[in-house]
């Protein structure tokens, strides 16, 4: 099991992956599933994720990598692999999520998120700048060179926007991204870019993001 960095969780999410594919192809829980499971503790303790992420998804992490432990002690051997592939997908998807939005940080520059972003919708820009509340000229403002940073504000929302769409894009094309924001969503009742004028709205769009994203995979 990897003692993993704040770096490497990649790296981490990778042995995830591929002990949940082992377990896939067993009857039974591999030993070496179990040894990433009993490893993973220490992992995310040495990755220090819980002062990063989102504490929803560190949450999810943690109550998912609590139950693949108890599963292991289940003497049912069947029902102890059906826990544990339960407990080892909720937890790969939750680091999974964690990992994504690492380019989205504050760490990373505003300009990088916002660059990132508009490349990975390749839509007009009119529709971009509508995304984000903002003109096309002060969207071209923030994408030249040189140009004018975005306030405190309208950072928060470049990043929370990118985000959103980096979940989005795993089931949709960038033009039903869009229509995904402008939709009225059946667990809102509103569109979900209603919801992007108020900061304190960001996560619940973000979750109903990758509920989508899960509901595809």
């Amino acid at each position: 099991m990897l003692t993993t960095t704040v770096v490497d969780l990649r790296e981490l999410l990778a042995e995830v992956d591929a002990a949940t594919k082992l377990l896939q192809r067993s009857r039974t829980v591999p030993d070496d599933v179990a040894s990433v499971i009993d490893g993973v503790g220490v992992a995310l303790d040495a990755a220090h994720v819980q002062q990063e992420a989102d504490p929803y998804l560190t949450a999810a992490l943690w109550k998912a990598a609590y139950r693949a432990e108890k599963a292991l002690r289940d003497e049912d051997p069947a029902q102890r692999r059906r826990a544990v592939r339960i407990a080892l997908e909720q937890f790969r998807q939750a680091l999974r999520d964690i990992t994504d939005d690492r380019p989205y940080s504050a760490e990373v520059p505003v300009g990088e998120v916002l660059a990132g972003t508009v490349q990975t919708l390749g839509v007009p820009q009119k529709d971009v700048a509508d995304l984000l509340g903002v003109s096309v000229r002060q969207l071209q403002r923030w994408l030249s060179e040189g140009g004018s940073e975005p306030s405190a504000d309208d950072a928060g929302r470049v990043r929370a926007v990118g985000r959103i769409v980096n979940q989005l894009r795993h089931t949709f094309t960038g033009h039903g991204v869009l229509a995904w924001f402008q939709r009225d969503h059946p667990a809102l009742g509103l569109p979900p870019i209603k919801l992007l004028d108020d900061p304190l709205r960001y996560p619940e769009v973000l979750r109903l993001a990758r509920s989508a994203r899960a509901m595809a995979a």
